[in-house]
């Protein structure tokens, strides 16, 4: 079954698109005859019916342009999408306007008047009003942090700064990010429903995503946040494929494997499609045939996998080996003498970090310093001892995060 969560985001991208057109409408039309003509006018009136309709659905509707490429309330435009608001891209950009928000307070007038000012080739300047901000991208201000104040991994740290390619690239991951957790989502309902997985969208995505992804990033700013309570899947997975992927690149792992590694972290956990929801959910302790279901979940996605052509062989020991301890304990229980491969080790890492920081129905998330120490103390048994020193190194280096 589908979460309510989908829907939402379904409509509040058919009106921001919609919304999107029509003001493409009507800088066409203005240019080619005026903001007075009555084809024009009917349109402003359109656009902004269409534009209130997206902010009942949305607090704001935000959009960034980084070369070429729109992003859309954090949310990167497929290119066939883009090229389709090329002339809105193009006369944003002949403004001197790289980030344009609307709000609640935006009235016709003002939209129009907004429209007039940006179609027209005599005036340079824009003037801005409550109801549409906007400006030139300020690209020394440091990262965005997907990390709230409130949120107890959160940590006040000196003041961070990163150069403008830096900048650039924290923006677009984060949208491609976001774009990923979609795939997930679309991936894991296709399996649930016993479809094919399709993993063309995963792998399109994860090119990106590994061609952009740099040793200097901090992975903390990249990690998705959780919306609704029904991502929570969704956004681990995601979570834990981007603590993943910075853990191999500080190794030393080249484009090529990250490629496959980062399609492995999003498919390590697919076993618990197999799971009932009102187990996998269940806020109370689980009893022993509940307790078999779950620890069940790994041989189960390491079989289905191996029946998925396009599937990094990777991917299938990761599925099977994320929930094994370093010293050959935790489950599925193989022996003693299994050693689980390296990229199975880092995904129990990342898995165990970001499920402990996030906020579960049934407990609160754990502090930074509790993290730290049990990470700490099961150094040797349950995760491998040098993977453990280089996760945490890397997030004290990339985010001061101390104990």
């Amino acid at each position: 079954m589908r979460p309510p969560g989908i829907n939402q985001q379904n409509r509040i991208h058919q009106h921001t698109f919609n919304t999107l057109y029509l003001l493409r409408i009507v800088i066409s039309n203005t240019r080619l005859y005026s903001i007075d003509h009555p084809q024009t006018r009917e349109m402003i009136d359109k656009a902004f019916i269409s534009l209130k309709k997206t902010l009942r659905a949305t607090k704001e509707l935000n959009i960034l342009i980084i070369d070429n490429d729109l992003i859309i309330n954090n949310k990167a435009i497929r290119f066939e999408e883009s090229e389709y608001f090329s002339l809105f891209i193009m006369v944003l950009q002949e403004k001197n306007i790289s980030h344009l928000t609307f709000n609640h307070q935006v009235t016709k007038i003002e939209l129009t008047r907004f429209l007039k000012d940006l179609s027209s080739p005599e005036i340079t300047t824009v003037k801005d009003c409550p109801g549409i901000v906007f400006g030139k991208l300020k690209l020394n201000e440091g990262p965005r942090d997907t990390l709230s104040p409130e949120d107890p991994l959160f940590l006040s740290s000196p003041d961070i700064r990163t150069n403008e390619k830096n900048q650039e690239l924290i923006i677009k991951l984060n949208a491609l990010s976001d774009k990923q957790l979609t795939m997930a989502q679309e991936l894991y309902f296709s399996i649930r429903k016993n479809q094919n997985a399709d993993l063309r969208g995963v792998q399109e995505g994860m090119s990106s995503f590994v061609d952009l992804f740099s040793r200097n990033l901090n992975p903390l700013s990249l990690l998705t946040t959780l919306k609704t309570s029904d991502e929570y899947t969704f956004t681990h997975v995601i979570n834990v494929c981007i603590l993943t992927l910075a853990q191999a690149e500080s190794l030393g792992f080249t484009e090529k494997y990250l490629y496959d590694i980062g399609i492995t972290a999003t498919l390590y956990d697919i076993g618990k499609t197999f799971i009932p929801e009102e187990i996998l959910n269940k806020p109370g302790p689980l009893d022993k045939d509940e307790q078999k279901v779950i620890t069940g979940h790994p041989a189960k996605g390491a079989g289905y996998l191996l029946g998925i052509a396009d599937a990094p062989k990777l991917a299938f020991l990761a599925a099977l080996e994320h929930h094994i301890h370093f010293d050959g304990g935790g489950y599925p229980s193989i022996g003693k003498t299994w050693h689980t491969n390296i990229v199975s080790q880092m995904i129990s890492i990342a898995d165990t970090y970001d499920a402990m920081r996030c906020s579960r129905p049934f407990r609160r998330p754990n502090s930074a310093k509790f993290i730290h120490d049990l990470l700490v103390k099961k150094k040797g048994t349950s995760f491998n001892p040098f993977l453990v020193d280089n996760f945490i190194a890397l997030l004290a280096r990339k985010q001061d995060l101390q104990p």
